[in-house]
Order: structure tokens, then C-alpha cells, then sequence
């Protein structure tokens, strides 16, 4: 059934419960939680490396070989620069997914990624 609160039910004509999604009594309905247990995790396999040349001296900690979810490196991106305390940018390209961040933070992002396993 799916996880839904039920004052967002809609009801039938007798005034009881159905679910949006396959409009079956709730009690009756087989729809699959948003939860379902037999989806397996993502799984992330990055590469890092610190990079210098082009970039005027500056240094910037590269994580690559990531999924191209625009939405998972937005995130991912997002508790990384606050974790690091940096900034920092990713994007897409050749169908991978790349985070750049500001400074030499490598340890504390390979820590960051074996804790988020």
C-alpha cells in the first residue's frame, strides 16, 4: 500500500477510504510502497583526484565516475561544500557525473563517501 497520510485519501460514495493511485478500497489496495524493499541501493564507485593546471594555481578536489542524476549531484554537491566549508560546482558530461570543490579537501571527502555506504 502506499504510504500516504490519510487525511489525503480521497473517499468513494460511502464515504470510505480509496487509494489515489489504483482507486481500490485502502484496506484492499496492492499498490507498492514508496519504500519497496526490492529496490537495491545505488551503489557509488568515484574516482577522486586533486587538480591544479589550468585553474591559476588554484587546487580543486575532483570527484567523478558519478551517476548522471542532475538531482543526486545537486544534493551530493550540497553536503559535501558543507561539510568541506567550500564551494564548489558540478556538472555533466560524457555521461558522468562530476563535483569539483574548492581547495585540497581529498581525506575528508574519501572519509565522507566510506561513511556514507
Amino acid at each position: 500500500m502506499i504510504n500516504i497520510p490519510d487525511s489525503i485519501f480521497p473517499m468513494d460514495g460511502e464515504g470510505r477510504l480509496i487509494c489515489p493511485k489504483c482507486r481500490i478500497l485502502v484496506n484492499a489496495c496492492v499498490c507498492p510502497s514508496i519504500t519497496d524493499p526490492s529496490r537495491k541501493p545505488l551503489k557509488l564507485t568515484p574516482s577522486f583526484r586533486i587538480e591544479k593546471s589550468g585553474r591559476k594555481g588554484k587546487v580543486v578536489t575532483v570527484i567523478d565516475k558519478l551517476p548522471c542524476d542532475e538531482l543526486l549531484l545537486k544534493d551530493l554537491s550540497k553536503k559535501i561544500k558543507n561539510k568541506t566549508a567550500t564551494g564548489g560546482t558540478f556538472y555533466i558530461s560524457n555521461n558522468m557525473g562530476t563535483i569539483e570543490i574548492q581547495g585540497d579537501h581529498l581525506k575528508m571527502i574519501k572519509d565522507f563517501f566510506k561513511l556514507s555506504k
